[in-house]
């Protein structure tokens, strides 16, 4: 029987969707192993949804204070979390973590990026 990787054990289980997040934060630092389709993007989705509160909560004390840097402070502290998620979420597909640099070609980048995150997981020896 094939040996299974940690990080798909994590993928199947069953609970609250923190989880993932917790989880991408976790290992912020760490560009090895894997991230499937369902742990990156649930850790993506909740990120938007802090980052789209974050931005709100700026709007709201701009009114206040004459600066507001949450949104700021979040997207920094958040990029190697992010970046980390990335490279794993690019490696479960078969590419090398460096396909992540295609974000910054003009106009075309982003999207080509998105389509190889939503690529399913490749097949590789050894696993089931």
């Amino acid at each position: 029987m094939a040996k299974i990787p940690q990080d798909v054990c994590v993928k199947q289980q069953k609970g609250s969707l923190m989880k993932f997040y917790l989880y991408a934060w976790k290992r912020s630092f760490d560009f090895t192993g894997t991230a499937g389709r369902n742990e990156f993007w649930w850790f993506f989705l909740i990120h938007f949804m802090v980052s789209i509160t974050c931005i709100a909560v700026d709007i709201a004390l701009g009114d206040l204070l004459p600066f507001s840097w949450i949104d700021a402070f979040y997207s920094v502290v958040s990029l190697p979390a992010l970046l980390a998620a990335i490279t794993r979420r690019l490696r479960d597909i078969g590419k090398s973590g460096v396909w992540g640099w295609v974000f910054l070609i003009p106009v075309i980048g982003p999207f080509w990026l998105t389509y190889m995150l939503v690529q399913p997981t490749s097949k590789r020896e050894g696993w089931i």
